[in-house]
C-alpha cells in the first residue's frame, strides 16, 4: 500500500484519532462526497483499523501495527518524506527502495523473507520486529554519505534504553544485538540516492547471540518506530546544517567499540589492531590507519605476534 500525505484515507484516519466524526463533516472538511469518505472508511477498516458507525464515525481499536499509524508517525517526525509503502510482508525493503529508486520515501514492512545485513549475511525479520528503510538525497557532498550509517545507529541508541553502538552500526544492549543497519548508496554518483534500512528486535524471535527489545523494555513497537523516526530527523537535519562534530562527540560517548582490539572485515582485506577513535571524517582509526566501513569484530583475547 502506498500512502502520501494527501491520501484520502489518511486524511480520514487523522481526523478520526483526534476525535469522532460524521461523514458529512469530514466530507466537508476534505472536499468530498459522504459516499466517498464511506468508502475511504471501508478501506480502513480492512486494515487493521475498527471503526464504529452508530451515531458518528468512532476508533474503538486498532491494531498495533498497521499503515495508516505507521504513515502519520513517519509523516510527523520526517519533513521531507512524500511516500509511505507498506507491506505486510515483502523479500526486503531495501531492495524494495532500490528498486523503486526515488528519494524521500519509507518503505515499511511487518515481516520480510529476505533481510540483509552486511556482507550479503540474512537478517531474520519474523513479525514482531521492526524493519523499514528510508531513501533520502542528501544535500552534501559523496565524502559526506558514510556519515549517515553512524547517525541512523546514533539514532536508534539513543532512543533506548542502555543501548551502546559497536561501530559502525551496531546497536548492543547488554552486549548483545537489538538492532541492526544497512545503508546503501543508489543512482548516479552526481545525484546519488541514499538508502538507509533499519532492523530492529522488539518482539520477534531472535537467536541466542541477540536480544529483543521486550527483553528490557515493555514498549510497542510503534513507540519504538516513533522515538526512532524523531531522533534521526534531528540528527539529519544537524548534519545538513553542518553540526557532524556535535553529532560525532556524541556518537563516540556510545561508541564501546573505542579502546578496543578489533578486527575489521573490509572488501578489501582484514586489520586488526586497537580502535584508537572516530576521526573528524567519520572513519574509525585502527593502528594509525583509516577505516571507513568493514565488518568489526571485538577480539577478547588477542595478543599481537
Amino acid at each position: 500500500m502506498k500512502l502520501t500525505r494527501d491520501s484520502t484515507d489518511l486524511q480520514i484516519y487523522n481526523l478520526l484519532t483526534e476525535r469522532c466524526r460524521s461523514g458529512e463533516e469530514m466530507g466537508k472538511v476534505l472536499g468530498i462526497s459522504r459516499a466517498a469518505v464511506w468508502k475511504a472508511i471501508n478501506r480502513i477498516r480492512q486494515n487493521g483499523v475498527q471503526i464504529d458507525a452508530k451515531k458518528k464515525y468512532t476508533i474503538v481499536r486498532e491494531t498495533d501495527v498497521n499503515p495508516y499509524k505507521i504513515a502519520k508517525i513517519a509523516f510527523r517526525n520526517l519533513e521531507f518524506l512524500e511516500e509511505v509503502h507498506y507491506y505486510t510482508s515483502v523479500d526486503s525493503t531495501n531492495l524494495r527502495a532500490r528498486e523503486y529508486g526515488r528519494p524521500n520515501v519509507l518503505f515499511f514492512a511487518e515481516s520480510q523473507t529476505a533481510g540483509r545485513g552486511r556482507l550479503g549475511r540474512r537478517w531474520e525479520s519474523d513479525r514482531g520486529g521492526l524493519y523499514f528503510s528510508i531513501t533520502l538525497e542528501p544535500p552534501f557532498s559523496l565524502d559526506d554519505l558514510s556519515k549517515l550509517t553512524l547517525i541512523a545507529g546514533l539514532a536508534v541508541a539513543d532512543s533506548l534504553p542502555d543501548a551502546r553502538l559497536k561501530w559502525p552500526n551496531d546497536v548492543m544492549v547488554s552486549g548483545k544485538k537489538v538492532c541492526g543497519i544497512l545503508s546503501e548508496i543508489h543512482g548516479e554518483i552526481e545525484k546519488p540516492v541514499v538508502i538507509i534500512g533499519i532492523g530492529i528486535n522488539v518482539s520477534n524471535p531472535v537467536p541466542e547471540n541477540a536480544i529483543r527489545v521486550q527483553d528490557f523494555w515493555e514498549v510497542s513497537i510503534t513507540r519504538v518506530f516513533d522515538l526512532v523516526l524523531k531522533n534521526f530527523s534531528r540528527h539529519y537535519n544537524l548534519m545538513v546544517e553542518g553540526e557532524w562534530e556535535k553529532l560525532r562527540e556524541r556518537y563516540v560517548e556510545k561508541c564501546e567499540t573505542i579502546g578496543k582490539v578489533v578486527r575489521v572485515i573490509t572488501p578489501g582485506g582484514e586489520i586488526t589492531g586497537r580502535a584508537e577513535k572516530i576521526a573528524e571524517d567519520g572513519a574509525i582509526v585502527i593502528n594509525g590507519k583509516k577505516v571507513y566501513s568493514g565488518d568489526c569484530i571485538h577480539l577478547r583475547n588477542y595478543r599481537p605476534k
